[in-house]
């Protein structure tokens, strides 16, 4: 007994003496970084507003830059040496235990895989192929209308977010994979709500990392799992369905699933490797297509709600230009110059993805204060577009400061103002979200007048991408 009692002695003064060693290194690993970066700004106590244009919080022993200055975001979004942090975008690949986006085109970090099928994809979102696309846009938008109309007698209240969902849940699959989702006529349709599960799973990932293991959190993860493979196998039955239509030699449509068939063909491994990747790009664009035009038609509905002014100018454009045209072309978007204002403003304020972040490849220095290399860099898309120092009066939804200067003069909030994003990485769809929702907000403002309810939220939702608190909340009567 007294043998195994010293032995335990030693075990528990070897395991006191490595926590020992670990807190010392990690102490001098925090003193090292505090000295590195004595003349950057820390967050501590302070507000953002307070700290200037670069400033760090420190986690652990590692700093992560927060950073709101033009040229920093110039350099960080345009070079593309600067690449994605696999840490940030773990969550995206892989989302308790099951894999989510994997490495699709918003999660893939490597920026030489990306790059190859960035390229193969850009194709399907050009100008020439979008204008192909009006028409579906069209016959979405008209679907919607007629759902609507059901409800448009002025007192059924209408979460607009829910609606919009459904739309553009349909247009995407439609467009992108030949789809008929029929999201806005099918009540029982199961994709929107497995998105919003998989989104909302996400958000709690980021805000709260040890929901990996936290007891009272495993319907949750159960849940999530759930909702992200209803979205893989759907999108592994079209997949197959398609690959087997290529090899009988059938007619198939020009679509983006045939896109990231042709992807697969440039992928190295096993075909169980090159499903689960032709998945991931298949759950990026089915979800990020549905995201980013209903959340910002749906802020665009609370805004012209606050703000009747705007929305009575706006309905008289539309009305100038369409009139009570059934059919929507592709020349008459161009001609809605408000509405692209409008559209703009809103993206200001509400942008769908709050900023991004960058591992610095090499030093980069502003104002007397360096990032150094391999530093986790972040620039805040929403923080920069709320500032005085590049748009007057901020916080006021103003369409107008998007109108063209007279002199041609760059505008002051030039790479302060990126809410898809810039550069190599910008989003791909963003052509695609614009030209949909303009479409979308036309023919809704040919059809209906809209009163937002008094108890609608003007706060910012997040579930992983930023939505109307309260879901647009809307009263509906039809134009005579």
């Amino acid at each position: 007994m007294a043998i195994i009692l010293t032995v335990l002695g030693y075990v528990a003064l070897l395991i006191l003496g490595i926590i020992g060693v670990a807190l010392a290194l990690l102490s001098v690993a925090i003193l090292r970084t505090e000295y590195n970066l004595r003349d950057v700004p820390t967050a501590k106590n302070k507000r953002a507003k307070e700290l200037g244009p670069v400033y760090y919080l420190r986690i652990f022993w590692k700093s992560h830059f927060i950073a709101s200055a033009p040229e920093i975001v110039k350099e960080l979004l345009l070079n593309s040496k600067h690449t994605k942090p696999q840490e940030i975008y773990r969550g995206f690949q892989k989302l308790y235990g099951q894999r989510f986006m994997g490495h699709g085109l918003v999660s893939e970090v490597d920026h030489e895989k990306w790059f190859h099928r960035r390229a193969i994809m850009n194709p399907a979102f050009r100008r020439k192929y979008l204008m192909s696309l009006v028409d579906e846009f069209n016959a979405g938008s008209e679907a919607l209308c007629q759902q609507l109309k059901e409800k448009a007698d002025g007192k059924t209240e209408v979460l607009m977010l829910d609606e919009l969902n459904k739309v553009t849940l349909d247009v995407i699959a439609k467009i992108a994979f030949s789809m008929d989702t029929n999201a806005v006529g099918d009540p029982s349709c199961p994709f929107p709500s497995a998105i919003t599960t998989a989104l909302r799973g996400m958000q709690r990932f980021h805000d709260k990392p040890w929901s990996t293991i936290d007891p009272w959190s495993s319907s949750m993860r159960r849940g999530t799992r759930e909702a992200i493979s209803l979205v893989r196998e759907t999108g592994r039955e079209q997949i197959q369905e398609r690959i087997q239509a290529r090899k009988r030699g059938d007619h198939v449509p020009n679509d983006l699933l045939n896109l990231i068939l042709d992807i697969a063909k440039d992928l190295e491994g096993d075909n169980d490797f090159q499903m689960e990747n032709m998945l991931d790009e298949f759950v990026t664009l089915f979800i990020a297509g549905q995201e980013t035009t209903s959340n910002l038609l749906a802020f665009t509905f609370v805004q012209l709600g606050r703000y009747p002014e705007v929305a009575k100018r706006l309905q008289a454009e539309v009305d100038e230009v369409l009139g009570q045209k059934h059919t929507i072309q592709y020349e008459d978007l161009a001609k809605l110059e408000y509405m692209m204002r409008v559209l703009k403003e809103t993206l200001r304020l509400y942008t769908p993805v709050g900023g991004t972040t960058r591992i610095t490849a090499h030093p980069i220095t502003y104002k007397g204060i360096t990032i150094p290399a391999k530093a986790n860099v972040t620039v805040m898309s929403v923080l920069m577009s709320r500032m005085e120092e590049y748009f007057d009066d901020p916080l006021l939804f103003n369409p107008d400061r998007f109108k063209p200067s007279e002199d041609g003069s760059l505008p002051r909030h030039l790479y302060a103002y990126f809410p898809f994003s810039m550069g190599q990485r910008s989003c791909i769809g963003q052509q695609f979200a614009l030209i949909e929702s303009r479409i979308i907000l036309a023919k809704l403002l040919q059809r209906f007048t809209f009163r937002l309810d008094q108890s609608q939220s003007f706060g910012i939702l997040d579930e992983l991408t930023a939505k109307p608190m309260g879901r647009c909340r809307n009263y509906i009567t039809l134009r005579v």
